[in-house]
């Protein structure tokens, strides 16, 4: 509902203001949580989508209380609205702490400490907020906010193209994505890392994308230039290359500050298609089904070389270009801690610790041979990860005060238990019963001690 419906409906001139937009945005989300069926509450990825009069209706409640009952209040309190609070539906962590969230750029020039409801502060970063936005031939990328816990950095990121992109893929959950090729250098370390940072969130309109970029900390710690020299030399001598028994000497692994800065150096951007571009004889699906080993290695051999690259012109859109930024990161998240837990079997299988934070809750495993772990809830929903990671998880939605944690062989879980997880399937047992039954290793840990 938009403020022109809400004026014919009070039947007042509303004055223009950010309150408005979102206390508007709390009435959808609230009533959003009372319509979604249970099963998808504890699910962070289903999208929440609002349905039927009844919710316009109790929109236009909540709003005409609110305006009604507070018009000074409505006029003067000044609300950032951001990427983080607009793609909370989308993105895999659901809604970050608004109240902990450093604010980089606004379109308006507010002032420099913002208040949310209940008063809240939400810090703005100091010095010139157009060093967060840069632009680079047809595309301006801008880094809105920042927001950081003892386990990761999140930045709303906002992408306009002078002219329309290409129609992008949309996943089956309605988000979309943009891959960014990155070269980042950080405080605590003296090497630049190349990267590639992916962007969750979606094309507001045909010349704009916005989303969130995660950056874990396993993934900016590790120094691995012994490794890969090792490696380099091993094979130049015909020798083996290393074992993982033997990884480890080679790394170097890095403690993140409390505070630390970032250099980010963008120099692509890259979408993914809707519809690629056909390859010339390409094979139908149900061809490449009916191929055997032989066939399909023959297959691919024809295919061209461009194919096998990123970006390609059959599968991507992409713009290269000179996207600059320096940031100052302080992990700002309350509800960060670890909890200490060093349990295992016999085997020596078991659970170091479980990092938390209000988004989302790290797994770290002691394990032998092909294992995975698996986190339920305390009502026994599964906590499905967040990332490509599976022990980073996605506790939006999800009542944490009592973690079930299972480790499972590798094999068997993906053959035979995976299936007893996976909603609408109808089994003789849940999910939990066959994890009791059949995991390595099992504990429990309360949280809210």
């Amino acid at each position: 509902m938009q403020e022109k419906e809400l004026r014919r409906m009070l039947s007042v001139n509303l004055e223009p203001s950010s309150i408005i937009d979102a206390r508007m945005e709390e009435a959808y989300q609230m009533i959003r949580k009372a319509e979604r069926k249970p099963e998808s509450a504890k699910n962070p990825f289903v999208r929440r989508l609002l349905v039927g009069m009844g919710s316009v209706a109790a929109v236009f409640v909540l709003m005409a209380a609110f305006c009604v009952t507070n018009p000074v209040l409505a006029k003067e309190i000044p609300i950032v609205g951001g990427i983080f609070n607009k793609m909370s539906e989308l993105f895999s962590f659901g809604q970050i702490p608004e109240k902990e969230t450093v604010i980089l750029f606004q379109e308006e020039n507010k002032t420099a400490n913002q208040t949310s409801k209940g008063g809240d502060a939400m810090e703005q970063s100091t010095g010139n907020t157009a060093a967060y936005q840069k632009t680079s031939g047809n595309l301006t990328v801008t880094l809105t906010e920042q927001y950081a816990t003892n386990q990761a950095v999140f930045i709303g990121i906002n992408i306009k193209n002078t002219q329309e992109f290409a129609k992008m893929a949309v996943f089956t959950d309605g988000t979309q994505t943009m891959s960014l090729e990155t070269r980042e250098q950080y405080s605590f370390r003296d090497d630049a890392i190349p990267a590639w940072r992916y962007a969750e969130g979606k094309f507001t309109d045909a010349h704009t994308f916005e989303g969130i970029i995660r950056i874990d900390y396993s993934e900016i710690n590790v120094d691995d230039r012994k490794y890969q020299e090792a490696v380099k030399n091993a094979d130049e001598e015909g020798r083996p290359i290393i074992d993982d028994s033997t990884y480890s000497q080679y790394m170097e692994e890095y403690e993140i500050p409390e505070t630390f800065t970032m250099k980010l150096d963008i120099t692509n951007v890259v979408g993914d298609l809707d519809e690629p571009l056909p390859l010339e004889e390409e094979k139908s699906q149900e061809e490449l089904e009916r191929m055997n080993d032989e066939e399909w290695q023959a297959y691919m051999k024809t295919l061209p070389q461009e194919w096998y690259d990123y970006p390609n012109r059959y599968q991507n859109w992409w713009q290269e270009g000179d996207w600059s930024y320096e940031l100052t990161i302080t992990k700002k998240d309350s509800a960060s801690r670890v909890i200490e837990v060093n349990k295992t079997n016999s085997a020596g299988i078991g659970i170091k610790s479980i990092e938390l934070s209000a988004v989302e809750m790290t797994l770290n495993t002691i394990e032998g041979g092909d294992t995975i772990a698996v986190a339920l809830d305390a009502d026994g929903n599964k906590i499905e990860n967040g990332s490509s990671n599976v022990y980073e998880l996605a506790i939006a939605g999800h009542d944490i005060s009592k973690v079930y944690i299972y480790i499972c062989d590798w094999d068997e879980y993906m053959d035979e238990i995976k299936g007893y997880g996976v909603s609408g399937n109808q089994h003789d047992k849940s999910f939990q019963e066959v994890l009791e039954e059949r995991a390595l290793f099992k504990t429990v840990v309360e949280t809210s001690t």
